[in-house]
């Protein structure tokens, strides 16, 4: 009889993270694709200003402001209609909540600014004092 010296092999606990590392790109590739796709607020036509970027640290609260003079908290992905005493309540839970919120204010440029400046008052008067108003710049010509 011929016995062999099996030769033990050892054995390798090494796990494959190649796939993972795809998985992960596709991931990255996709978010970067539909980030600018999420865009809160209605659509409004915003005024063209000359000012300085709003630096903001947390996804700030944005109320738009349509033509007619609606009002919508944007909640999420949707944009909830409300009134102005509903705008003061809610933002009174939300500061509650978040005594850091940050608010900005979104309206199209033919709104006449007392929607815009009761709906600043209405929200400062909870204790909200980051309060901001959203505008596109100067298209270069």
């Amino acid at each position: 009889m011929i016995y062999r010296l099996a030769k033990k092999k050892n054995l390798k606990a090494e796990i494959n993270v190649v796939p993972y590392i795809d998985v992960m790109l596709v991931l990255l590739i996709i978010f970067m694709v539909l980030s600018p796709l999420l865009i809160q607020g209605i659509e409004v036509n915003l005024p063209q200003t000359d000012t300085t970027k709003m630096t903001v640290q947390n996804e700030p609260l944005v109320i738009s402001i349509n033509k007619e003079g609606n009002y919508f908290i944007n909640v999420g992905d949707e944009s909830l209609s409300i009134n102005l005493e509903e705008l003061k309540r809610k933002s009174k839970v939300i500061f509650d909540a978040n005594p850091d919120i940050e608010v900005v204010f979104q309206s199209d440029k033919d709104v006449a600014f007392d929607f815009v400046a009761k709906g600043m008052a209405s929200v400062q008067s909870v204790g909200i004092s980051k309060i901001g108003i959203v505008t596109s710049g100067y298209e270069n010509k």
